[in-house]
């Protein structure tokens, strides 16, 4: 019998990304998508997908769908605050912490074979080291403070109940229908224009991850069994700074662009070291990244070339 797959954050990068993934391997999917989001992702693929308009933050919303619908796997990647322009505090502890948990907590009873959490290298904050799943959080934003207060309700809930669930802490994702609002697809959309791109530190660094990569360790959480609150990190296992991803983008594109440094483009940090420790993913499931930093900048530009007119 085929699974029914939920997925919320189902229109943003890596959420249409994980559905696209699914469609092509022909499984059931379901959507939880806000009636005023933006499907441009999945425009091509929605007819082949269940869409449930349903509002996280309408408890009623969610126990119907679920009296309603039965599903094997919840891939959870709603979200908000992740980009530097997401500041309504308002809005982040909604969707990061009290979404979240409207969400899980009807998981109790509902069967699921396993709920995939999706969270983010913020909660740790900044620190000198690869980063390890065990390590003290410190995060330096309310962002990453949702994310943590989010893991740790839906671990305690999980353990208490014998809920089957695990968290992904991601890095930094890039690829195919990125968001022109992040770095490489903005240097490279500025490459192909020839036009001056101002940036901000050229020494930040961030452990950048290629999606197929991401995608690949969402379709291989099946094989991580009897887990209730296990967290995880996805990542390259490597750091670069800005500075270098930048040079291989204006490479690639043979650009004529002028880069100017040192901008003050309203990041809240710019961390000098960045980095995922992905021993522990890798040691039980063998997952590891496929995609070297510069096959996945190739892959990248080409993909932009070719689909622009998506971004118009």
């Amino acid at each position: 019998m085929s699974k029914k797959y939920l997925v919320t954050g189902a229109t943003g990068f890596v959420g249409s990304c994980l559905v696209r993934k699914l469609i092509d391997n022909n499984e059931e999917v379901h959507i939880i998508v806000r009636k005023k989001s933006d499907n441009w992702r999945l425009r091509d693929i929605i007819k082949f997908i269940k869409v449930h308009y349903v509002d996280l933050n309408d408890e009623n919303e969610i126990k119907e769908l679920f009296e309603k619908n039965s599903f094997n796997i919840i891939y959870h990647l709603a979200t908000y605050g992740g980009y530097n322009f997401q500041m309504d505090i308002n809005n982040i502890i909604n969707t990061n912490l009290i979404g979240t948990w409207n969400l899980f907590k009807y998981c109790k009873d509902s069967g699921i074979e396993m709920f995939i959490n999706t969270s983010s290298s913020s909660e740790y904050g900044e620190k000198n080291e690869a980063m390890k799943e065990d390590m003290l959080l410190n995060p330096n934003n309310m962002y990453g403070a949702t994310k943590v207060a989010s893991t740790i309700l839906c671990n305690t809930y999980a353990k208490s109940n014998d809920i089957p669930l695990i968290t992904y802490r991601l890095f930094s994702p890039y690829g195919h229908f990125d968001s022109t609002s992040r770095l490489i697809p903005t240097v490279i959309k500025s490459c192909f224009k020839n036009e001056d791109i101002y940036l901000g530190s050229k020494n930040s660094k961030r452990d950048f991850i290629f999606i197929d990569d991401v995608i690949d360790s969402y379709l291989i959480s099946s094989k991580i069994n009897n887990k209730y609150g296990e967290i995880y990190n996805i990542g390259s296992g490597r750091e670069y700074s800005v500075e270098e991803i930048v040079n291989k983008i204006v490479y690639l594109t043979k650009s004529k662009s002028k880069l100017y440094w040192g901008n003050d483009l309203g990041r809240q940090y710019e961390p000098k070291s960045w980095v995922g420790d992905i021993s522990k993913i890798q040691a039980e499931v063998s997952w590891k990244p496929k995609v070297d930093i510069d096959e996945g900048l190739i892959k990248t530009v080409k993909w932009f070339k070719e689909n622009l007119i998506l971004y118009k």
